[in-house]
């Protein structure tokens, strides 16, 4: 049903971290037309995100690729709970590998930003999907097949569990999704993925399905 979150049904709270002005309240007015949105914060940096944070309460941050570089190195670390949506600009992604690699929770096109896509965008986000645009999905499932910079030939040892489970990421189906195929609890399914991610030294799903293909784990069909 459209406007709720599948995952929990209550309003969900929204910090938006854009340097420049403009755009920054344009995203904030389009986030006012998303039903579930019950609260959006603007930060104009970091610091003010960091301020905001420590009340905790951030259910989303939404930031866009300048000041996302910090995620890189200190993102699982200072978000929390807090899921991170970073904003693409289609038109001028060139290193989609690089893009792909950082540690988010989702990504949403600057050019189509709608309430209804930043609707989806959120409640696939909560379901453990990783929300992408599909021009940069292509493209990344299209160099799955390169080696990557600093590819390495380490052994992964799956176990079954791990490999089944890994089969069902690649095709892209959700954590919800997966434990349902593979008969188990949704937090053992988180698990299962976490530790997948882990072994292929990946920050996000996307990431690990490339790994995986890359390493031969699984065939990309």
């Amino acid at each position: 049903m459209h406007g709720m979150l599948e995952v929990d049904r209550d309003t969900v709270t929204v910090a938006v971290l854009v340097d420049n002005e403009v755009f920054g309240r344009g995203i904030e007015a389009v986030l006012g037309s998303v039903p579930e949105v019950s609260t959006v914060h603007r930060c104009g940096s970091r610091a003010d995100y960091e301020t905001l944070s420590r009340f905790g309460g951030i259910d989303f941050l939404i930031v866009a690729p300048p000041e996302a570089h910090w995620l890189e190195n200190e993102g699982r670390a200072v978000r929390g709970s807090t899921h991170v949506i970073l904003l693409v600009d289609e038109a001028a992604t060139t290193n989609v590998t690089q893009l792909a690699s950082m540690p988010v929770d989702g990504f949403v096109s600057q050019q189509r930003l709608t309430a209804d896509l930043l609707s989806d965008t959120l409640r696939r986000s909560r379901r453990g999907e990783l929300p992408m645009p599909p021009a940069l999905t292509r493209a990344l499932l299209a160099r799955a097949d390169e080696p990557g910079p600093g590819t390495r030939t380490r052994t992964v040892n799956l176990t079954a569990r791990e490999t089944e489970a890994l089969t069902l990421l690649v095709k892209g189906l959700s954590n919800k999704q997966i434990a349902r195929r593979l008969s188990i609890s949704s937090h053992g399914a988180k698990r299962l993925v976490a530790s997948i991610m882990l072994k292929l030294d990946s920050p996000n799903r996307t990431t690990a399905a490339i790994n995986a293909i890359r390493a031969g784990l699984v065939q990309c069909d």
